[in-house]
């Protein structure tokens, strides 16, 4: 599988890649650089805020809605390279 780097710096996951990986619109990636390569992953973040109460006190709290992060097995990892490649 290959992309091409635009003009301006950016490049394009295809689709298939970005399915596979299960990324979405506007993910982070961190950038690595591993023995003359790039490596990307996603990046765990906060992605929102709710109101809540606080059990015991009852007093209005903010509470942050964070996307756990997905576990990838070796297998899997080896599966997903052979295939993106």
């Amino acid at each position: 599988m290959q992309t091409t780097l635009s003009s301006k710096g950016q490049l394009v996951l295809p689709s298939a890649a970005r399915r596979k990986l299960r990324l979405s619109q506007g993910e982070q990636l961190s950038v690595e650089f591993r023995e003359g390569g790039i490596f990307l992953r996603p990046v765990a973040q906060v992605r929102a805020y709710r109101m809540a109460k606080h059990a015991v006190s009852g007093l209005p709290v903010m509470v942050a809605a964070v996307r756990p992060a997905r576990k990838v097995s070796a297998a899997e990892i080896a599966r997903l390279h052979a295939e993106l490649l």
